[in-house]
């Protein structure tokens, strides 16, 4: 069975949107609401943009609460912008039925007066004050991404007891903070956890100090940025996690569905960076928008272009009196490029999952070198081998010993810095994914060509 009550959406919203249109254009509400109730509130997101901004005002209002807030916290940030800013005070119910943390995050992308007139939609002080703690951390942090509602539980009380406790703080749609029950002492520091099946089963006379389990491993600061919780949630197959201040007192809980959303985040932009551009683009709505985002990544392209062409200035008179060389110089730079990208991409991944660290890098190049130095050497020969039947008898073996060269010195080289960027880019304080993008491929093409060039030269003439 579907779960959170899945089953009462019947309708897919392929088949119930030109039902919706025909309802919206005879201004039938009644039967607009009962359709709505029919159709799973991300189902009718994705295909928000079918309707004209005055139409989504329309069934956003016609929405239950309940409806509506799933709907909100599924849109695109611009959508939820433009419905606040058309609904003003009319959204406060929406406001209101927000987790602070999503609250949090749709008030650092809006105007701070904006901002300012939505806060005074929140009528609950103590909603106010989680929202306004959640602001103060960074974004991306996980200060930023925690749930500030949680249990507290003492060590010394029984099971009896922090069930009864459980029981009364409980609320429907707010059970988030129930994956894990967390042990604080009188200063509020986070002393151990509990499932909340351990404490069902646990003798209603044990003391929660006798049941809880050590943090140590999966608390997390404040501060630690939200790639590095979603390691952590990796490595322990975590389904919640403590936040922690300075002082080690619990301020927040995180759950494995922020978690999914941050992963999805971040390789949404590991993605953009590796094709050369940024995860805005995903939701980019005009060709202007593309060009702008994509425009700024591809100067490292034309630039390393005008330095290849400096090297076959360089080199142009072993070229004509060669001519054969160009031929091959599109086919080695082509291969090169292909196997930095390659070996920059697995030292991307490794780097984001944990599998390679700093301290890796020199193992990660000589793996990637040897790789290359092998690959280099299979295409190196049928390369060679193809150029000598096709000029063996007008320029002799030596010019397919220069391709054959050429080739495995370019794949070798394009091998060893695809390795090596991305742990220089980490170094600097970049992303590493940036190195799998235009910029490997530039600059291994300028390599390949120098030293194909180079190695015609030398024992060509």
């Amino acid at each position: 069975m579907p779960p959170n009550g899945a089953t009462k959406y019947l309708q897919p919203a392929a088949l119930i949107l030109p039902e919706l249109r025909e309802l919206l254009a005879a201004n039938d509400y009644a039967t607009l609401k009962q359709c709505l109730r029919e159709l799973h509130p991300v189902d009718l997101a994705d295909r928000w943009d079918a309707f004209e901004p005055g139409q989504q005002v329309q069934l956003f209002q016609l929405l239950g609460t309940v409806a509506a807030v799933k709907l909100f916290e599924t849109l695109s940030p611009e959508d939820q912008r433009f419905l606040l800013m058309t609904l003003g005070d009319e959204s406060a119910p929406v406001i209101e039925g927000l987790a602070p943390a999503d609250v949090a995050r749709l008030f650092r992308r809006l105007p701070k007066r904006v901002v300012k007139k939505l806060a005074g939609l929140v009528k609950r002080e103590e909603s106010l004050q989680k929202i306004q703690l959640l602001m103060t951390f960074p974004p991306g942090s996980a200060g930023s991404l925690m749930h500030p509602e949680f249990i507290k539980l003492t060590p010394t009380m029984t099971a009896k007891q922090a069930l009864e406790t459980v029981q009364a703080i409980a609320r429907p749609h707010r059970d988030h903070h129930l994956f894990a029950l967390y042990v604080t002492n009188g200063q509020g520091k986070l002393v151990g956890a509990l499932t909340l099946q351990e404490l069902i089963g646990a003798p209603s006379d044990a003391r929660l100090a006798e049941l809880m389990s050590s943090i140590e491993a999966i608390r997390i600061p404040a501060t630690v940025d939200q790639e590095d919780v979603a390691k952590r949630f990796a490595k322990y197959d975590l389904v919640s996690a403590p936040v922690v201040d300075e002082a080690g007192a619990l301020i927040g809980v995180l759950t494995v569905d922020d978690i999914i959303d941050v992963m999805r985040q971040e390789a949404s932009e590991d993605i953009a960076k590796m094709a050369g551009t940024k995860v805005e683009e995903f939701q980019a709505h005009t060709v202007f928008r593309v060009v702008r985002l994509r425009l700024p990544w591809l100067i490292a392209s034309i630039v390393g272009g005008f330095l290849v062409s400096l090297v076959i200035r360089h080199y142009e008179g072993t070229l004509l009196q060669i001519v054969a060389l160009a031929s091959f110089m599109p086919l080695i730079a082509a291969m090169g490029g292909n196997v930095g990208a390659q070996s920059a991409t697995v030292v991307v991944r490794s780097l984001a999952l944990g599998h390679l660290h700093r301290a890796d890098w020199q193992k990660a190049m000589v793996r990637e070198a040897a790789v290359g130095l092998l690959l280099g050497m299979t295409y190196g020969v049928g390369v060679g081998a193809f150029a000598y039947l096709l000029y063996g008898a007008q320029l002799g073996g030596y010019f397919a010993l220069v391709v054959a060269l050429g080739m495995l010195t370019s794949m070798v080289v394009a091998a060893t810095i695809g390795a090596l960027e991305p742990f220089v880019f980490q170094g600097l304080g970049i992303d590493p994914a940036t190195a799998t993008g235009p910029l490997i491929t530039t600059t291994t093409d300028l390599i390949a060509t120098s030293t194909y060039l180079a190695l015609a030269t030398l024992i060509l003439l």
